[in-house]
């Protein structure tokens, strides 16, 4: 009314014309259109506003309260579009992004925006919902919303290049923010300015929606949906773990006995290596007690890990309250019953492991020794390496068939060698010794699907002078690229002798891991934890290789069973 009285005063009275427009203008700015107390009438938004709380596009923060210069998420912008598009009408029960579950306000919107490819996400299954949008996002959005309603994205000069921090517009954005600039859809913070990486604020989002209002009256997608990959149980553990969790896996300590509980808790490791003085003097009931106690405690399953190798290497049938007697040697066993023998071990230690709760054997050995004076040689099969390696297929393929975990030791093979436990091992020996002999019993371990490599502290000449096996990052990548192993590379306990005179004074952890390690093994947890996590912290160790590390772990962990649904 108002306005038609000014508008009929200006014709019948030119000399109040002016007057008329400038009191219904000033009228029109008294009035209350918004219930904002932040929203001033005369601010450069506040049309834009009015229509996105008009049209119910998205509102204030408060009933009163619209912060203006508050940022817009990434979850809020891809609602807007959501609610525009009818989404109720529509079914989303699939969780694609680890970070948006679909009971969130915001879950079944941001799975409508990637299923029209609106949005795919930050990487590694995430979304980023309480991100800040940027501007370029938005413009990417924008276009790709555009693309599937129907409208016109085409493009012509873009007219981008008025703004100095053009260049600075990333490449997925690119097209979309011509698109975007050409229809003035969005424009510069300045005359010369984009900021493009800028986060948008809620009047920016609002004038960008008041600029797109010909783009957002076609509601209905006509463009087809796109395919998204889902992500797996591993997906969501390895991508919903803190840096502390993560560098935790990494480790697989000695079982620290009355604290477990509490370093389980504070480290995260992957699990423990038990050794006899565990078991020692404990009825069955109390060992699998333990270990149960010690799984439950844990987020994630543990590996309880010993090396019960048979022979002079017995942990747990040392116990006589555990194992009628302790199991023999293997070449004892191979020289009395041939191949068939090994197998019959094989399975009984297998079953007795995990009877008790045990799922990861540090076995077999696979080092190659025909002579009794070597330091190896009564672990061995004392036997030529072709006829090692077959006992070790069978070995590996009937803990496979048990379900018991093993790991193939120590890579690249010990020959003639010292005791690492006890100070440092030279091996002079020709690389191709190594190619004919001692890599024989790994390659066939590793073809029968041994999931783990341990690798030994010697020095050997032939593959890297300068450093002990278990920290070059040549003699991993020969396990890796010549002999093809694709699963997890442990250490040695860092704690032995050869490498605390290699590494005096400070933690190998840190060249162990980067050398191609998945899981250390450790007498130090708490020194060796620290050491690795404040080296990915200060980019010494890439996240991405801690993430591929635990990856391989975490897929172990689930093919041998350990997670239960």
């Amino acid at each position: 009314m108002k306005r038609f009285f000014s508008l009929f005063f200006c014709l019948l009275f030119p000399f109040w014309a002016f007057w008329g427009a400038s009191a219904a203008n000033d009228a029109r700015r008294d009035e209350p259109l918004l219930p904002f107390t932040d929203t001033d009438p005369a601010a450069w938004y506040y049309e834009a506003v009015s229509y996105v709380y008009e049209n119910d596009l998205f509102h204030g923060v408060s009933p009163d309260r619209f912060r203006p210069d508050g940022t817009m998420t990434r979850s809020m912008f891809v609602t807007v579009l959501a609610n525009r598009s009818a989404l109720s009408e529509e079914a989303f029960d699939i969780q694609h992004f680890i970070d948006v579950p679909l009971a969130k306000w915001y879950g079944k919107s941001v799975e409508w925006a990637a299923s029209y490819g609106l949005v795919t996400g930050v990487g590694k299954f995430q979304f980023r919902p309480e991100g800040q949008v940027t501007r370029e996002q938005i413009a990417a959005i924008l276009y790709r919303y555009a693309q599937a309603a129907g409208n016109d994205i085409s493009v012509t000069s873009g007219g981008g290049g008025r703004f100095e921090d053009y260049s600075k517009i990333s490449s997925y954005a690119k097209t979309a923010m011509d698109w975007a600039i050409e229809k003035g859809i969005i424009n510069g913070v300045t005359p010369t300015r984009l900021n493009p990486k800028g986060a948008a604020t809620r009047a920016q989002t609002a004038q960008i929606f008041y600029n797109a209002r010909t783009v957002l009256q076609k509601k209905e997608m006509i463009g087809e949906k796109v395919s998204l990959p889902v992500p797996s149980k591993i997906d969501h553990m390895l991508y919903s773990m803190t840096l502390e969790e993560k560098v935790g896996q990494l480790f697989l300590p000695r079982f620290p006995d009355a604290s477990v509980n509490t370093v389980t808790k504070q480290y995260h490791p992957a699990g423990y290596t038990l050794y006899e003085k565990d078991f020692s003097g404990k009825t069955k009931a109390q060992v699998t007690d333990m270990l149960r106690s010690c799984q439950q405690v844990s987020e994630v399953p543990l590996f309880l890990a010993v090396d019960e190798e048979g022979g002079s290497v017995i942990r747990v049938s040392s116990n006589v309250n555990l194992a009628p007697e302790p199991f023999r040697s293997p070449q004892k066993i191979y020289q009395a019953s041939g191949i068939e023998g090994i197998r019959t071990d094989t399975r009984k230690k297998a079953d007795l492991l995990l009877s008790l709760g045990l799922n990861l054997n540090l076995a077999p050995v696979c080092d190659v020794s025909t002579d009794s004076e070597d330091y190896i040689y009564d672990r061995t099969l004392g036997v030529s390496a072709k006829e090692t390696a077959k006992v070790i297929g069978e070995t590996v393929a009937v803990m496979e068939e048990k379900g018991l975990s093993g790991t193939l030791k120590h890579f690249p093979g010990y020959g003639n060698n010292l005791n690492t436990h006890t100070g440092i091992s030279v091996d002079p020996r020709p690389y191709e010794q190594f190619l004919t002999n001692d890599f024989l019993p790994f390659q066939a371990g590793i073809e029968a699907g041994a999931p783990g490599v341990l690798v030994s502290h010697n020095i050997v000449l032939s593959m890297d002078p300068q450093k002990p096996a278990s920290l070059s990052k040549k003699v991993h990548d020969i396990l890796r690229r010549e002999l093809g192993f694709t699963g997890v590379i442990m250490t040695d306990d860092l704690s032995m002798s050869a490498i605390q005179e290699y590494t005096p004074n400070s933690s190998p952890a840190v060249s162990a891991f980067l050398a191609g390690n998945d899981l250390l093994l450790t007498s130090d947890i708490e020194g060796d934890y620290r050491a690795l996590l404040s080296a990915v912290k200060q980019n010494q160790v890439s996240l991405e290789q801690i993430e591929s590390s635990v990856r391989r772990i975490l897929e172990w962990k689930e093919e041998k069973g350990l997670f239960k649904d």
